[in-house]
């Protein structure tokens, strides 16, 4: 039996539906749209035998694992999606495997130095294990205490989920790093994934956020930030830390450490080094001097390293250029690749390697791309087998592809961007999504996007701007983008319309600008600032009130310093705060957020209904109870997909 065809077998032991539904008229409902994938996340064992993977029932994803050479598969962990979600699982041996879920919880948290406590509803994150037949759970980590008045007190950490090594040669630990003992500073823990018994073996140090660990979970490499903001490194000697000078590491944001290289004396990082792009190079432990540099290109910001899981020696690095793009440091493997991609149907434009045994031997891997719906694959380097695992979205028929294309806005910066049709053979104007993407630190590419399909299976052509500020383009083009807030990076999404229309390809009488997280932020900012260019705006979990958000980086995130740097100050950022210019909105909204968002907090929009509702403003408002910042439930996602499709009808209609 296929490895595809045992999947579907599981599919179907535990009632679920694939089959293709459509409407009468040929529409395909919003609601396929809305259904999740049915693979979230897999990962192989050590020695290659068996796979873990978070597979679709009901609302959400649940653990299987699947024994490759017996062919049998087993529901190992199930979540409830009205106490706990999934986000990954992964193997740490050949029989026990490790989980990361999100719970739902109430934290009571200072603001700041003062003695005012706030308390909302959020998402904690942490790990739990099983073995492979199901056996023997255990959510990892016990329990804090807190002591008396006066007495150092020990937190329960949002987050308890940095492993920081797997420690492969030990198959009952992990090491990770909680910020248990001081509200901020993580200590590093030996943990026993199988009686819980935690062992601190490093206690936290001032101003160091980050520990990195070699295999054998020797902590060689402290970073983090000072109280002024500078940016911190100190490699780790015995119980002592001897800072190092890592000005010529600096950009926009601090060296990433990826890894310990080999021989133990370095480090592997993405760093901007003495260039306004990151790339990868391997630091000297010593003294921070690089002593190589695996990949550096002038335009095009590193985004992942590949190492080979035993010997720890690169494979390839990876980047976005205008589609995914690799150097490779490994010629065999290399060659090897590029026939693979040969034979996976339809070629896909992505190949992403998402998993591999200990020997490298067995890949898991990731396709999208080039009109092919998102595919699962295990490839067998030794025997040169390929075998497809799965697909998403196989019920929304064919897929179009992005095109990368680019504009000139008005001050003459070019702004890269991603564009499809709804129909390639047809000529437009066509009814146009305009869809900033979140961040506003991040970047689109081409890869497979639901939001996008679903748009052009409704007639409607999409424009993704990368605005400035989008990451991925080096550091200027990010900093370009600080305290433009509702300005430039506003001005870089009309520029882009203003494009669109000039090139014939949009209907400038029906446009609707959707978002979600900062694209929710620049929806509802052209709401009051060009309600003449637009038909409507959707905001999925946007930022409606900069001044709170100011609030919330200064007493949360990395203080005063992170957000001066990037969010104007006084009148501009009250010109250019949403719930500041209700009176001036001009078309009909829709807002939809979930209530345990942690990214962006629902009081924002919360606050921002009260005032549309007192100013009498149009508007459609749905707030989804345990709901995240992602969409991660199906029937969330459904409510979404089904509350913009009517909204978008009605308003983007041809007069």
């Amino acid at each position: 039996m296929s490895i595809e065809s045992l999947f579907k077998r599981i599919l179907q032991s535990m009632a679920l539906t694939l089959s293709v539904s459509t409407a009468l008229a040929g529409i395909i409902p919003a609601s396929e749209f809305g259904k999740l994938p049915p693979i979230h996340s897999m990962s192989i064992s050590p020695d290659g035998s068996k796979l873990v993977a978070l597979r679709v029932q009901g609302d959400t994803y649940h653990a299987v694992v699947t024994d490759l050479v017996a062919q049998r598969s087993r529901l190992v962990l199930a979540a409830d999606p009205e106490q706990f979600l999934f986000d990954w699982c992964r193997f740490a041996n050949e029989t026990r495997v490790i989980c990361q879920i999100r719970k739902y919880g109430v934290i009571t948290a200072a603001l700041g130095q003062t003695q005012f406590y706030k308390e909302g509803r959020t998402i904690f994150s942490r790990l739990i294990a099983v073995d492979i037949d199901g056996s023997n759970v255990l959510q990892l980590v016990p329990p804090s205490k807190t002591t008396g008045a006066g007495q150092d007190r020990q937190w329960n950490a949002i987050n308890q989920n940095s492993v920081i090594s797997w420690l492969p040669g030990d198959e009952k630990h992990i090491l990770i790093q909680l910020a248990r003992e001081d509200r901020l500073l993580p200590s590093v823990y030996r943990l026993n994934i199988y009686t819980n018994k935690l062992k601190r073996i490093r206690k936290h140090h001032s101003n160091v956020y980050a520990w990195t660990a070699d295999r054998e979970g020797k902590l060689v490499l402290a970073s983090g930030i000072s109280g002024s903001g500078e940016y911190l490194s100190y490699a780790v000697k015995g119980r002592r830390l001897a800072q190092l000078k890592i000005d010529h590491l600096l950009g926009e944001t601090p060296p990433l450490p990826l890894a310990v290289a080999k021989d133990g004396k370095s480090v592997w990082v993405i760093a901007n080094y003495n260039s306004d792009t990151r790339g990868i190079h391997r630091l000297l432990l010593e003294d921070a001097s690089v002593v190589e540099t695996l990949f550096q290109d002038e335009k095009y910001d590193a985004s992942a390293l590949y190492l080979h899981p035993t010997s720890q020696r690169p494979v390839m690095s990876e980047y976005n250029s205008t589609t995914q793009s690799h150097r490779w440091a490994d010629k065999d493997i290399e060659k090897q690749f590029a026939e693979l991609k040969t034979v996976i149907p339809a070629r896909p434009s992505r190949v992403t390697v998402v998993g591999s045994d200990n020997a490298f031997n067995r890949l898991l891997l990731y396709t999208q791309g080039n009109g092919t719906h998102p595919s699962f694959y295990l490839y067998d380097r030794v025997r040169g087998a390929l075998t497809k695992i799965g697909s998403a979205y196989s019920s929304v028929g064919e897929i179009q592809q992005l095109q990368s294309v680019s504009y000139t806005a008005r001050d003459n910066l070019e702004i890269p961007a991603y564009l499809a049709f709804p129909d390639e053979k047809a000529k437009g104007p066509f009814p146009t999504i305009l869809l900033p993407h979140g961040g506003p630190w991040s970047r689109d590419t081409d890869r497979f996007d639901y939001w996008v399909q679903f748009f052009l299976s409704r007639g409607y052509a999409v424009l993704k701007p990368n605005f400035r500020g989008s990451s991925g383009y080096g550091d200027a083009f990010m900093a370009s983008g600080y305290k433009q807030w509702g300005l430039k990076m506003q001005d870089d999404l009309i520029d882009g319309l203003d494009w669109m229309v000039e090139q014939g390809y949009t209907d400038p009488a029906r446009v609707c600008i959707v978002g979600g997280s900062y694209g929710g932020y620049a929806a509802l900012v052209a709401a009051h600032k060009t309600p003449d260019r637009f038909k409507c705006a959707v905001s999925f979990a946007g930022v409606a009130d900069l001044n709170e958000l100011n609030r919330q980086w200064r007493n949360f995130e990395a203080g005063a310093g992170f957000a001066a740097q990037r969010l104007q100050a006084g009148d501009e950022r009250d010109q250019n705060s949403p719930i500041l210019n209700v009176d001036k909105i001009g078309i009909p909204l829709l807002i939809v957020h979930g209530d345990v968002d942690r990214r962006v907090m629902i009081e924002q929009s919360r606050e921002f209904v009260k005032a549309l509702e007192k100013a009498g403003k149009p508007h459609t408002y749905i707030e989804q109870k345990n709901g995240n910042h992602h969409l991660s439930l199906e029937s969330h996602r459904i409510e979404f997909f089904e509350a913009i499709d009517g909204f978008l009808s009605k308003h983007l209609k041809e007069d």
